[in-house]
């Protein structure tokens, strides 16, 4: 096998770290919704076939909806299907909609960014407060890690995207020439 084969099937560590982002949000994402599900589901059998019902189900069910929304942020950012109002988007071509692109991806950027800030603030205040969620013997800063971890996400997604973005504005010139 010459370098340039070895080479090829190298992968950056750019591309090592995308792929471990991206592996981690299917996991985590499928799991959470897996596990919400089998919670529910024993929590009804029990209450209609035991009359006994539990008390920490809905909250961990709360827990992990939640976890599962900001894990996802990101991936939807990443395969654009976040919920948008396109009407501009949809009349813009060429250079202007890749301009409006970079510049939403910006705000998101810098939304994300100071979210996440905010967030791993309030996370790291639940750590030293020492509080524990009320039905269930799990420290609340624990619970909230995942809003921390869904916004670090959604700001180097778009990080991504806006780089991507850049790298290949003649693309975007080129499509304004077909049309």
């Amino acid at each position: 096998m010459d370098t340039q084969t070895k080479t090829k099937n190298k992968k950056s560590v750019f591309e090592k770290l995308n792929s471990a982002i991206i592996t981690f949000e299917h996991y985590a994402i499928a799991s959470g919704m897996i596990l919400i599900s089998v919670i529910i589901f024993i929590n009804v059998i029990g209450r209609y076939f035991f009359d006994t019902s539990f008390t920490w189900p809905e909250e961990l069910s709360r827990y992990i909806i939640v976890a599962v929304t900001f894990i996802g942020l990101s991936a939807c950012a990443r395969d654009n299907i976040h919920v948008s109002v396109d009407i501009l988007s949809n009349k813009l071509k060429g250079r202007a909609a890749w301009a409006q692109q970079v510049v939403i991806n910006l705000i998101c950027i810098a939304l994300a960014a100071y979210l996440s800030v905010i967030s791993i603030r309030f996370t790291g205040l639940q750590y030293l407060g020492g509080n524990v969620s009320v039905a269930l013997p799990i420290p609340t800063w624990v619970l909230y890690l995942s809003v921390s971890i869904g916004f670090v996400l959604a700001t180097y997604t778009y990080s991504v995207k806006t780089v991507q973005l850049i790298k290949n504005k003649k693309d975007w010139e080129t499509k304004e020439v077909e049309k």
